[in-house]
């Protein structure tokens, strides 16, 4: 009898462990992934990067998966996740997605993030990584840039070696 009430007690603390174990989890995922559904503005943001056109003419997501593609062509173990969407303020989101590649030590991570403003229907780049897809024209402007002359200078000559 206490032998049937021990292995009882230890189906339930099992049982138990794993629903909070599951809990846990679950509660510990973005639900960013899944505002798109709720929020139609997310799923228009969402659509709005995926389609951009990108430096080399593609879209930004065929972009992306090239990228992959060419992971995977080199042989090089990688993990993509989902595209996310995230609700910043004043109808702008954050559309990211990332994908994380075996290094020789460890793992690379690499987020493409855009900024996308549904007022303006405009995307800005916000994340080292996308800036290799994105067309000139969308990058943003370089630190000093005002300070840079494109204006000839001229050759100044300080003296004649020998």
């Amino acid at each position: 009898m206490k032998d049937q009430i021990q292995k009882t007690l230890g189906v339930v603390l099992v049982l138990l462990l794993g629903v909070g174990g599951w809990v846990l989890y679950s509660s510990m995922q973005p639900t960013v992934s899944r505002l798109q559904d709720t929020d139609p503005l997310a799923g228009e943001a969402l659509e709005l990067v995926k389609k951009h056109l990108s430096r080399q003419g593609y879209t930004l997501e065929q972009e992306l998966q090239l990228f992959v593609e060419q992971l995977k062509a080199k042989g090089v173990p990688h993990r993509e996740e989902k595209w996310q969407v995230a609700v910043q303020k004043d109808d702008k989101y954050v559309v990211r997605k990332i994908v994380r590649e075996k290094g020789s030590v460890e793992w690379i991570e690499r987020e493409f993030a855009w900024r996308v403003d549904m007022n303006e229907k405009s995307i800005r780049v916000i994340s080292l990584a996308a800036q290799q897809f994105m067309p000139f024209e969308n990058l943003p402007p370089l630190p000093h840039q005002e300070e840079i002359s494109f204006l000839p200078r001229k050759a100044e000559t300080v003296g004649q070696f020998g």
